[in-house]
């Protein structure tokens, strides 16, 4: 056998174990982000909004927490549980926005997960947090 066959068949062999052997190996997880649904809530204080806020991202993840800023900034975010090394592999946020002319604010919902570890998409994280906020308006 010429050398360079020899090579080319050995170069082919070592490309095809590698190829199976990264073939059965996990997939890597994914982040997956999403804004969520916005609703125009009118003839309620924007204060009600934060309320609602803090209550709805503890309800779905955990220590929920108004983003540092001057006065009140009507932002809030929340993350999952960590794990057992401190990582958390979910987040979410909602924003509380003032609209004076309806007396009342405007919320929207932020959310993301890196699946997996965590169970839940970026979107079902989410969807429980506006039904724990009180849905559609």
């Amino acid at each position: 056998m010429p050398k360079t066959f020899r090579t080319r068949a050995v170069m082919l062999a070592v490309g095809l174990a590698l190829a199976f052997t990264l073939a059965g190996r996990p997939a890597s997880a994914a982040l997956d982000m999403v804004v969520g649904t916005r609703n125009v809530v009118k003839n309620e204080p924007v204060s009600n909004c934060n309320t609602k806020a803090k209550d709805a991202l503890n309800a779905v993840l955990s220590n929920a927490s108004e983003v540092v800023g001057v006065g009140d900034t009507g932002e809030w975010k929340a993350y999952g549980a960590p794990d057992t090394s401190g990582n958390s592999f979910a987040a979410a946020a909602i924003h509380c926005y003032p609209l004076d002319e309806v007396s009342g604010y405007l919320v929207t919902f932020t959310c993301a997960a890196q699946t997996p570890p965590n169970p839940d998409t970026a979107s079902a994280i989410c969807a429980k947090i506006a039904a724990a906020f009180g849905g559609q308006h």
